[in-house]
């Protein structure tokens, strides 16, 4: 297990690495790519979700906010942000993103309905019914057309593009329903720095940041293999050996985040993009933070009594997911 940012660093752009993923299926990463830049489901899309690209979405992801507010306000007080917020926004986004046009109520059952890590529930009807959209629906220039040309130009692949592609968009929309429940419930938690924003939108944006840094959505990250043997603060770390880079650990790491349990928009910024991945776990980071920069505001400006329904110590949280998020957000207004 690696829990030093730096050393995070090192793994994922050493090219005596490759992903797990990749590693069963090769001995050395595909001809013209690193083990520290490829991956079979986060990075063949990742110049899609870099910081100026997602941009493009920015219109789109304001009307999704205020669509799914709207439904909110006329709704019952209290709600559960998860199935009044997080669930429709996150499968709406993802789906004008990666220009799809399945029914985003089946992407959002299945994000209500997520099965534990270790257990991806890859029969899941849901999913079946996405690759199916996928093999029957035209791919535009976006994230889903950006990964079928990866596909393609590979000589040999073990899975379909659909599946990849079903794969790649679950995974986005569990992380970005992971962040649109934990951003409101930290700064519910916070209000001085709430305030702060409120008063001063340029602060959104830093705001975003730390709550991607703060909740970095999960603990253990991608397994790499190494295909040399290397030497690690002294350790050896021989070939065929698998090593795991934790994002909790880069995003914690004090020698970067002093005091990183606290939640600081001012903190400097560590240039996360360094990491390909950021702070979060996958490389729609850009994604995770443009939305958040958007929404937070939308929401907090919409209900500006906003608090938790119940004690924050009440509430449930899934531990049990790949992306750590709580298991419901009861909030009054």
């Amino acid at each position: 297990m690696i829990t030093r940012r730096d050393d995070i660093l090192r793994i994922l752009t050493d090219p005596g690495l490759v992903r797990l993923s990749d590693a069963a299926e090769t001995p050395s990463p595909p001809a013209g790519i690193s083990g520290g830049t490829f991956s079979r489901v986060g990075r063949p899309a990742s110049e899609y979700f870099a910081t100026p690209t997602v941009e493009i979405h920015r219109a789109a992801i304001w009307k999704q906010a205020g669509r799914v507010l709207d439904v909110m306000e006329s709704g019952s007080n209290p709600a559960d942000l998860l199935e009044q917020w997080a669930a429709p926004l996150a499968a709406a986004v993802c789906r004008d993103v990666f220009g799809l046009s399945f029914d985003p109520q089946e992407l959002w059952n299945l994000l209500i309905l997520e099965e534990p890590a270790g257990n991806p529930g890859s029969r899941h009807p849901v999913l079946h019914s996405l690759t199916e959209h996928l093999r029957d629906g035209p791919v535009r220039s976006d994230a889903a057309g950006a990964l079928f040309k990866t596909c393609e130009q590979r000589e040999a692949d073990a899975e379909s593009p659909h599946t990849m592609v079903t794969g790649l968009l679950v995974r986005c929309a569990r992380s970005l329903f992971s962040a649109l429940l934990t951003g409101p419930f930290t700064l519910l938690l916070h209000p001085k720095p709430l305030r702060e924003c409120l008063r001063d939108p340029l602060l959104w944006r830093a705001a975003a940041g730390e709550l991607r840094r703060y909740h970095s959505g999960t603990v253990l990250g991608p397994v790499h293999i190494a295909l040399k043997d290397l030497e690690l603060h002294g350790t050896l770390i021989k070939a065929g050996d698998a090593v795991c880079a934790t994002p909790l650990g880069a995003a914690w790491d004090e020698e970067h985040y002093p005091t990183p349990a606290k939640f600081d928009i001012h903190r400097p910024v560590a240039r996360p993009a360094d990491l390909r991945m950021g702070p979060g776990p996958l490389a729609d980071d850009a994604l995770s933070r443009l939305v958040l920069t958007i929404v937070c505001p939308a929401l907090f400006e919409r209900f500006p009594q906003l608090r938790l329904a119940v004690d924050e110590y009440e509430i449930p949280w899934r531990s049990d997911l790949t992306f750590i998020r709580p298991a419901c957000l009861p909030v009054a207004w």
